[in-house]
C-alpha cells in the first residue's frame, strides 16, 4: 500500500471534514488516516469514479453512521480516481 496515496486521500478528506463538527468529537480520528486506509484498500486503479465514491462512502458510513453528501464526495473521488492513475 503505497504511503504517499494515503497521505493524499487523508488529505482530502482532511479538507473536506465529512464529519463536520463532531470530527472534534472523535478523540482518534487523526485526520481521517485510517479511513483513508480503508478507501485505498478497496480501489483498485481500473473502478470507475462511481465504484471510488460507493466504497468512500460506504467506508465512511461504516466508521461513523454518517450519511455523506454524494455531490461532495463525487468531488473528493473524482481527484482520488485522478491520483491513483497518474503514472
Amino acid at each position: 500500500m503505497n504511503k504517499e496515496h494515503i497521505a493524499k486521500i487523508q488529505a482530502l478528506l482532511t479538507e473536506w471534514n465529512p464529519l463536520g463538527k463532531r470530527s472534534v468529537q472523535i478523540g482518534d480520528l487523526n485526520n481521517y488516516e485510517i479511513e483513508a486506509t480503508d478507501i485505498l484498500f478497496q480501489i483498485k486503479k481500473n473502478n470507475t469514479v462511481n465504484q471510488v465514491s460507493k466504497m468512500t462512502s460506504t467506508v465512511l458510513n461504516q466508521a461513523f453512521g454518517i450519511h455523506v453528501d454524494p455531490v461532495k464526495c463525487k468531488i473528493i473521488t473524482e481527484q482520488i480516481h485522478i491520483m491513483l492513475n497518474e503514472r
